[in-house]
């Protein structure tokens, strides 16, 4: 009996942190748990991104890998691609409807506890038991790192893997080839976050170069070989889906904006980078407790991690885990600037980074419990333990806060799209749906759908950047066989509601119970969608007899305008810019009936606007430019005065003078000479901003 007390009292004394530590972590998740039932009528996570993750997981779960739907095709909408690989087997197994919601938070939770284990051990190892006891602790304070790990996303998997990667690489030998834990582990961690590929890359590329220094070409090899899958992932996105990088790279990436150029990225760059530090380190409303504490914590541990490397020889650790974190918000930062995205979920994997740091600040107190008699060996351990106290009172109300945020997403979306998918399985099986980034939507109601934001539709995101105009000239062109039967939408985001029909059911939320809430609207709605207003000014409004139509360039529509080598001069974005500044939608009641175009503001400065027509050669070609429209649109300039233009090909210069702007469409027309090319240039400068929704190219009969 004594042999097994003194058996379990040794596992206790050897685990007993590890489960503290997990424990810790299962209550503060059950207390998430606890929260979202008082307020819906069943448990549910906060983001409509983590039931995309669960769509991914049941097609996986089907054998029909990276697809949506039934029958979809390959679609790069998972930022993670491991994560919906490791809900799949559950779906199959059948943890299928809310279920799968169940194992994805059960999941969430343990990962959540081994990234704070991982965070205690790595630290221990660096600076010392007492502070290998703090670092958990500082990391469990965070409340939006506990409300992001748990919200069914793939946060806690990246951030468990990057804690990981760490902890392996600071034991792996300094010559030969990783072990396999290590290879398997970065591997998955590229796999699990495009920003964790970037740190896998450098720590995989500097051992690369060590090891061809030490000329061991095969270990080199091996150090390369992690990099393969998501190479071939990155590879399949771009041959299948038209990107390198997932479709939420494309979505809310700098660079595929309209208005985009470089002296855009800098200063929205280092706009946000200040506004990062600030946030995080000095100003009261920080996810830190103590923000400026953590700071000076963060300095002084960043010179114990240092003195530790260059002591073990372990410099790459030593600068992966002091610029780790950074290097991952900078690249959010770089590649989107929404690192404050739905409560820090994109930098959520860089806090428990940073906490590792600040927590071996604590080392000193470690070198106490090794050295020192045993009352000073006491009064460290209630140093360090005053000080967990002290963190976690004051953590209190902030973690208090971000429960009630998750209560009020997770009953949000309950209400709203967790619904409308129920309703759609039950009494619109087979329905094509159209929505905006709805993924219960898509995971409960089964059936073929279509996201107008382009996060899981391929080729899509484009169309969606450039605003109401846009939307409306992609949705006009659907051939009758791509059109949806169903909306579900919030009415006042499409830009325009031409092509809805009646409200099938509708979604509107109580208010609010907790001081923030994350839902884009109050009142989502199923809507019949209704396609008789489409293509109602599609032709000049004044055909000019004896000639007839051999080319048009429909302004904001996308495919158009590439099919046509448009470009216009929209003007410089700022950070933020709304869609509804790229393009405009116009609703007019003619004589000859409605009629309904999108156009684009042309805003300067330099040429107007360019773009390659069809022409039958030796023929004169009459241009006509449509025009006109309101004053003012929203989000868009106030055009209050007349413009001339100057029209320009290789058969000529054409000019005309337009009038201020009246509420109605206008045509212009333009006679250029005849050529001897099966196509023309056209140059278009005007002598200030202008509106323009349409180019036609006509020639004699």
């Amino acid at each position: 009996m004594n042999a097994r007390v003194t058996w379990l009292v040794a596992r206790l004394r050897q685990h007993g942190a590890t489960l503290a530590i997990s424990g810790a972590a299962a209550a503060l998740a059950w207390a998430f748990v606890v929260a979202v039932w008082q307020h819906a009528r069943q448990f549910g996570l906060p983001l409509e991104d983590a039931y995309i993750y669960l769509t991914y997981a049941k097609q996986f779960g089907r054998a029909e890998p990276f697809t949506y739907f039934h029958g979809g095709g390959y679609s790069a909408g998972s930022t993670s691609v491991l994560w919906p690989m490791l809900l799949a087997p559950f779906w199959t197994l059948g943890a299928r409807g809310h279920a799968l919601v169940w194992v994805s938070f059960g999941m969430c939770t343990a990962l959540f506890a081994v990234t704070c284990v991982g965070c205690h051990r790595l630290v221990r190892a660096i600076a010392g038991p007492v502070a290998g006891l703090i670092a958990p602790a500082l990391v469990l304070a965070v409340a939006p790192f506990a409300w992001t790990a748990l919200s069914g996303m793939e946060v806690a998997f990246a951030s468990a893997l990057l804690v990981a990667m760490l902890r392996l690489l600071a034991r792996a030998p300094h010559h030969g080839p990783p072990s396999p834990a290590l290879a398997a582990v970065l591997m998955a961690a590229s796999l699990s976050r495009p920003e964790a590929m970037m740190l896998v890359g450098l720590a995989v590329g500097v051992a690369v170069i060590q090891r061809l220094r030490q000329r061991d070409v095969r270990a080199a090899a091996w150090w390369a070989a992690p990099l393969v899958a998501p190479l071939a992932w990155v590879t399949a996105n771009k041959l299948l889906a038209g990107n390198f990088m997932p479709n939420t790279g494309v979505a809310k990436s700098h660079f595929y904006l309209p208005g985009f150029d470089w002296t855009y990225w800098w200063t929205a760059v280092t706009t946000q980078s200040g506004q990062m530090l600030r946030r995080l380190f000095w100003q009261a409303d920080s996810p830190l407790v103590w923000p400026r504490v953590v700071a000076g914590l963060w300095i002084v541990g960043a010179l114990r991690v240092v003195s530790w490397a260059r002591r073990e020889r372990r410099r790459l650790v030593g600068a992966l885990v002091v610029a780790s974190p950074f290097a991952l918000i900078l690249a959010v930062i770089a590649s989107s600037g929404v690192w404050s995205f739905h409560n820090y979920r994109y930098i959520a994997p860089a806090f428990p980074l940073i906490m590792i740091t600040a927590a071996c600040a604590f080392a000193p107190l470690g070198w106490t419990a090794a050295r020192a008699p045993r009352a000073a060996r006491a009064l460290g351990a209630a140093a360090a333990a005053g000080f967990v106290a002290v963190l976690g009172w004051q953590a209190a109300p902030a973690m208090r806060e971000d429960i009630a945020l998750y209560a009020q997403n997770a009953s949000d979306l309950e209400r709203q799209v967790v619904t409308l998918g129920r309703y759609i399985h039950d009494k619109l099986p087979g329905a094509s749906i159209l929505f905006h980034d709805a993924g219960a939507v898509s995971y409960y109601g089964d059936t073929p759908v279509f996201d107008m934001l382009g996060l899981v539709s391929n080729h899509q995101a484009e169309v969606a950047n450039n605003g109401p105009g846009a939307r409306f000239e992609f949705l006009e062109a659907l051939p009758p066989a791509r059109r949806p039967t169903h909306f579900v939408y919030y009415r006042a985001w499409m830009g325009q509601d031409e092509f809805f029909g009646d409200t099938v059911l509708a979604t509107p939320l109580p208010p609010a119970f907790s001081r923030r809430r994350l839902i884009g609207d109050t009142d989502m709605e199923l809507i019949t969608a209704v396609w008789d207003h489409a293509h109602t000014a599609e032709r000049p409004f004044a055909p000019v007899a004896g000639w007839h139509l051999t080319d048009r360039v429909d302004i904001a529509d996308i495919a158009a305008e590439h099919a046509h080598g448009w470009t216009g001069s929209l003007g410089r974005r700022a950070f933020g810019d709304p869609t509804s500044r790229w393009s405009v939608f116009h609703r007019e009641i003619r004589a000859a009936g409605l009629a309904l175009d999108g156009g684009r503001t042309i805003r300067g400065p330099g040429p107007g606007e360019r773009f390659t027509a069809t022409v039958s050669p030796g023929a004169p070609v009459r241009l006509v430019m449509r025009t006109g429209g309101k004053r003012s649109y929203p989000w868009n300039d106030d055009l209050a005065a007349a413009v001339t233009f100057m029209v320009t090909s290789e058969g000529g210069t054409a000019q005309a003078t337009l009038p201020p702007p009246s509420g109605a469409l206008v045509e212009l027309a333009f006679l250029l000479p005849a050529t001897r090319a099966a196509t023309i240039t056209v140059h278009v400068t005007a002598s200030g901003p202008y509106r323009v929704f349409h180019w036609f190219v006509l020639q004699p009969d």
